[in-house]
């Protein structure tokens, strides 16, 4: 039998009206509820026209289809704005060469003003270097008002900003960091004098009246941005003058020189892009209280108008006139027959592309068929391919390929030696007049001025760059400006001053000149930034400089410059000292890092900061009879000396690098993770832990001055920070980032330094909390075993005893009473 088959229909609903689409009408009349209908329709018509009306503006699509940034050229440098604004209406006819000689030129100046023995640091109204700037960038004040410190930083930015060059396509500048407002405002020192790119909204614009400066700085814009990354708080940048577009929001300030006062911006709010240096944390007041803000100083890279019209009509102008900013090629749009015969070309293509595959497919489908049938002319070419490929490899051809490839790949090692292309300003010509120089003792003064920079250049290299640079084989020969290894024994040195006019910008007021003898007996003189005052001869030093002779024919004496140097002391200060050194961590660095007591952790702290983690996790737990570092770590535990809190506080250098041991009570454990590879591999893991906890101050009262004058009282406890590369097991909780626990604790390890940080407490009274921060290696926990610590048994006890007494001694004194009142009566009767 057939299955019966039985037709379902679908019914679709109308969305007017609800109605079914299928569904007969009657014969000569209307649907029912024609009221309804109609007011259904009039609420489609009205959301049609709202979606229309929201559809015609520009706005809504930005979030798919933003407006394209109009990047600004560098406008002819003047000092006057009154210059720049006649010639504003000028058509700039510079021409590709002509930008380019002039950036040539500047960079020019500036390599001249920099690396030049001849530089003059008095002349008058000049641009500043890179080097002048950095100097003056870190006197700044950082999380206060303007003072009068932060003036020649931030007038010597805008005259680098000022300058033609940094406008140009290919700026002297660092590469940018794209980088948003809150790491600004976290990590300050991290971002200080770097160059970062600052993006909001142009929310008010605030003509200022420069300070006398030696740059010719009159007068800057201060422009308050709203972030794009969704931050409530306002960012600050600075600029020397505004680009076309943003002048025309302010024209009545542009056009007057002595007019100064601040305009807010209506909407839309046109968006900037400022490329400049981070200065500082400026401090102002808001409706909250004080804040504080970023301040970038630089020029403005880009602007978008967001639908402004007078920025986006002034941007129009200029584009129209090819001056002020980048102009921007039209696409021309194709018309409606392009279009049609493209999309015909395009279909046929891959219809011919789709036939010739399928004949190539049925070529090969057919040619595997037949592969069994081996013919004449196939055998024949076989035979010729296999009497080639054994005559190449008799006569030696493939080994001949072989030969140069090892060629090209042994030039190119040896370019990757060389450091020249790293530091800027120096060549080989320059570095063979300094080793000439060096060798006769002549011309000392531009001797040592060459040598400061040179060792200022390497300072500012990583360890893993130069590592990288180092060649391969030892035996190969050396030219000068490639990377060399510097390691022996220290037979002589002295410390040689650095020139007063460059102490400023360098940072460094002597050198180190230093004799030195490797395991072969091979003298060597080596240049090298200052060392610790504890360095004696005897002593071992370590590092990579940069080659000042050459290896075809080796000098008497091996001549070279290096930056940092790693010692290890013949006689350390400490056991702590020791033991670090021999556990590769570079004590060269501590005096430097007690230079940073009472601030936040920076830079400068990663150099050491992570490998003494794993150093002090190591020295506290290392057996004594391991070799070689046992019996000395065993001994330096031995001889650890209790401190408290109060003895860091006032002695800091005393202690650093010292293995201690102090009773504390901790609050919080937060675990922190290690990013990068090469600090995990010093710590031992991918992370550390971070313990706040407290210690106890005795009878000490200690009184700490704040910035606004103030003094902040603290007795009893204080806080101390502990760094741990694993917790122990009665603190430890490996589900938790981070734990509350309060827990009585001994720890031992070294001291690390004081450091600051943000509190409550310390925010409140406008100041910054410090604190001693040590790197613990072991652990003991002080929580009294007894299940009655405090001896409440025994009070009870002594209580009961008490209350017992006393009743028996009422009743005695009251039996004595009745009894001696009972004699009297007998008497008198």
């Amino acid at each position: 039998m057939c299955p019966r088959i039985q037709s379902v229909t679908m019914r679709i609903p109308n969305e007017i009206n609800r109605d079914n689409l299928y569904r007969r009408r009657r014969r000569g009349g209307l649907t029912t509820q024609t009221y309804r209908r109609l007011f259904r329709l009039m609420l489609a018509l009205v959301l049609v026209l709202m979606v229309m009306r929201q559809a015609a503006r520009p706005g809504v699509y930005a979030i798919f289809f933003p407006e394209t940034m109009v990047a600004v050229q560098a406008e002819t440098a003047s000092h006057s704005v009154q210059e720049t604004i006649a010639k504003e209406s000028r058509a700039d006819e510079s021409s590709t060469d002509g930008v380019r000689s002039e950036w040539e030129t500047v960079q020019a100046a500036i390599a001249d003003q920099i690396l030049s023995e001849d530089q003059t640091l008095e002349d008058g109204e000049r641009t500043p270097t890179r080097m002048e700037q950095e100097s003056l960038i870190a006197q700044v004040d950082d999380g206060t008002v303007w003072r009068a410190a932060d003036q020649p930083a931030l007038c010597a930015t805008l005259a680098l900003h000022r300058s033609s060059a940094a406008w140009s396509d290919e700026p002297p500048f660092e590469s940018v960091l794209e980088t948003s407002l809150l790491p600004l405002l976290q990590q300050p020192d991290v971002y200080r004098g770097r160059t970062v790119r600052a993006t909001g909204k142009l929310v008010r614009l605030v003509s200022v009246q420069a300070s006398t400066n030696q740059w010719g700085i009159d007068r800057y814009w201060d422009c308050w941005l709203q972030p794009e990354d969704g931050s409530q708080r306002p960012w600050l940048v600075i600029v020397p003058q505004l680009p076309k577009g943003i002048r025309e929001l302010v024209p009545d300030l542009v056009s007057d020189l002595s007019s100064s006062g601040s305009v807010d911006v209506t909407s839309p709010l046109p968006t900037i892009v400022v490329e400049g240096e981070f200065l500082k944390r400026l401090s102002y007041q808001s409706a909250d209280g004080a804040e504080l803000t970023p301040v970038v100083v630089g020029h403005v890279q880009a602007v978008r108008s967001n639908g402004n019209a007078v920025v986006g009509s002034a941007i129009q102008s200029t584009t129209a006139n090819g001056s002020g900013v980048r102009p921007v090629a039209k696409k021309r749009s194709l018309s409606i027959g392009m279009i049609v015969l493209i999309s015909t070309l395009i279909g046929v293509a891959t219809g011919s592309l789709v036939m010739w595959r399928s004949a190539v497919s049925h070529r090969r489908l057919r040619a595997r068929r037949q592969h069994d049938n081996v013919t004449l002319p196939v055998l024949i070419a076989l035979t010729l391919g296999f009497s080639s490929l054994t005559m190449n490899q008799v006569w030696g051809v493939a080994p001949q390929v072989e030969t140069v490839d090892q060629a090209e790949e042994t030039s190119s090692s040896a370019s990757d030696s060389s450091l020249l292309d790293i530091l800027s300003g120096f060549d080989v010509e320059r570095l063979e007049r300094l080793r000439n120089r060096m060798r006769t003792g002549s011309n000392g003064n531009a001797a040592r001025d060459e040598q400061a920079k040179l060792v200022f250049r390497l300072k500012r290299l990583s360890a893993a760059t130069l590592d990288q640079r180092l060649p391969e084989a030892s035996e190969s020969p050396i030219s000068i400006g490639d990377a060399i290894d510097i390691e022996g024994t220290i037979e002589s040195f002295q410390f040689v001053a650095v020139p007063d006019e460059l102490t400023e910008f360098l940072g460094m007021r002597q050198l180190v000149e230093l004799s030195l003898v490797d395991e072969a007996g091979s003298p060597m003189l080596v240049v090298a930034a200052p060392l610790p005052k504890q360095v004696a001869v005897g002593d071992q030093l370590s590092g990579v400089g940069v080659s000042l002779h050459d290896g075809s024919e080796p000098p008497a004496v091996a001549i070279a410059v290096a930056g940092n140097l790693r010692w290890r002391p013949a006689q350390p200060e400490s056991l702590g000292w020791q033991v670090l050194s021999e556990m590769d961590v570079d004590i060269t660095r501590l005096p430097e890092i007690t230079a940073l007591s009472r601030r936040p952790l920076m830079d400068a702290d990663s150099e050491v900061f992570f490998s003494i983690i794993g150093a002090a996790d190591r020295a506290g737990s290392m057996p004594a009879n391991e070799e070689p570092l046992g019996p000395i770590a065993a001994a330096m535990r031995a001889a650890v000396v209790e401190v408290s809190p109060t003895d860091l506080l006032k002695e800091p250098e005393k202690w650093m690098g010292q293995w201690i041991g102090i009773d504390v009570e901790t609050v919080r454990w937060t675990r922190v993770s290690v990013e990068l590879d090469d600090r995990a591999r010093e710590v031992g893991s991918d992370h550390y832990y971070q313990i706040d906890a407290i210690g106890d101050l005795g009878n000490v009262q200690l009184k700490i001055a704040t910035e606004d004058g103030g003094v902040v009282t603290m007795e009893n406890r204080y806080p101390v920070t502990l760094v741990a590369a694993e917790l122990p097991a009665f603190l430890a909780d490996e589900k938790a980032l981070s734990r509350t626990i309060s827990k009585p604790v001994r720890v031992e390890g070294f001291f690390y330094r004081l450091w600051s940080y943000e509190s409550d407490f310390m925010a409140s009274h406008g100041g910054k909390q410090f604190a001693p921060l040590l790197i613990a290696g072991r652990w003991a926990d002080r929580t009294s075993a007894s299940k009655d610590p405090i001896g409440v048994s025994w009070i009870g006890t002594f209580a009961a005893v008490g209350v017992v007494a006393s009743i028996l001694a009422a009743l005695l004194y009251a039996w004595f009473n009745r009894r001696g009142d009972r004699l009297a009566r007998q008497q008198r009767a």
